[in-house]
């Protein structure tokens, strides 16, 4: 009786332990992204101006920024080494020109700076959807730290943080809607391998109060010299890595190919 015992005690254990395995995978984000260099038939040799569509987009079994996994803390994207990012092709914008401003006041103070734009969503942890606008500012310099010197990208995004969440990202250079402003700092580093340099945007519930969820934007255009790309191989190179707030990260590769 007493062998039985131990044994249906053993079997219970690894049944509970089986359950908890069980819950912290389903527990665990989901992040996945598109992206798409135009154009894909640049020269092999010199480079051609260019823009980059991006998708990143993250879902939350138990959204919130003190839930463990509930939210993204980084966000590193790596751009193909055969992409380069001019940034002295706009002017630069510091965090006290955007920071708490509508997409009027951001754009009067750094209009010169702007890179790109796009849409964003975030969730009030679980409750109903946020939606925001995106711009897109070519930065300063980080002035301390490790980073100290290295060039910046400003995510400048509006939302409208009430339900129900409309906000239009039309006429940005006169639009004063949405009732909250998240300002995000990217830094742009060196990067081996495959990719020339990646966009590390780090800190983001410190500068986020709920989960963000997507952000689709385009940077550059053909008239600017920002972010240019040649085509010497195919197919180009990009990933993208999220890290949540419990330290887990996961990683996505994709490949386009260019002629």
């Amino acid at each position: 009786m007493g062998i039985k015992r131990r044994s249906a005690a053993i079997f219970a254990l690894a049944a509970v332990g089986v359950v908890a395995v069980a819950a912290v995978a389903i527990a665990a984000p989901t992040s996945t992204f598109t992206s798409k260099m135009t154009p894909s038939n640049p020269p092999k040799t010199t480079y051609k101006n260019g823009s980059l569509a991006t998708d990143l987009k993250t879902t939350y079994t138990n959204p919130g920024n003190s839930n463990p996994g509930g939210a993204i803390q980084r966000t590193q994207i790596y751009l193909d080494k055969n992409w380069k990012i001019n940034t002295g092709a706009a002017s630069k914008c510091a965090d006290n020109q955007l920071a708490g401003k509508t997409m009027k006041d951001a754009m009067t103070a750094c209009k010169n700076a702007l890179i790109g734009s796009g849409t964003a969503t975030a969730t009030a942890n679980g409750v109903f959807q946020i939606n925001g606008c995106v711009l897109l500012f070519n930065g300063k310099p980080a002035t301390s730290g490790p980073d100290a010197g290295l060039p910046t990208l400003k995510v400048f995004t509006r939302v409208q943080a009430s339900n129900p969440s409309t906000i239009s990202c039309a006429n940005p250079t006169t639009n004063t809607q949405g009732n909250a402003t998240i300002l995000l700092n990217g830094v742009l580093r060196n990067a081996t391998g495959l990719y020339g340099k990646v966009l590390d945007v780090n800190n983001i519930t410190q500068s986020a109060s709920f989960p963000l969820e997507e952000f689709k934007t385009t940077i550059g255009k053909s008239t600017s010299t920002y972010i240019q790309a040649k085509c010497p191989t195919t197919p180009w190179h990009m990933k993208v890595t999220w890290t949540y707030n419990d330290n887990t990260s996961k990683t996505v590769s994709k490949t386009q190919p260019c002629t």
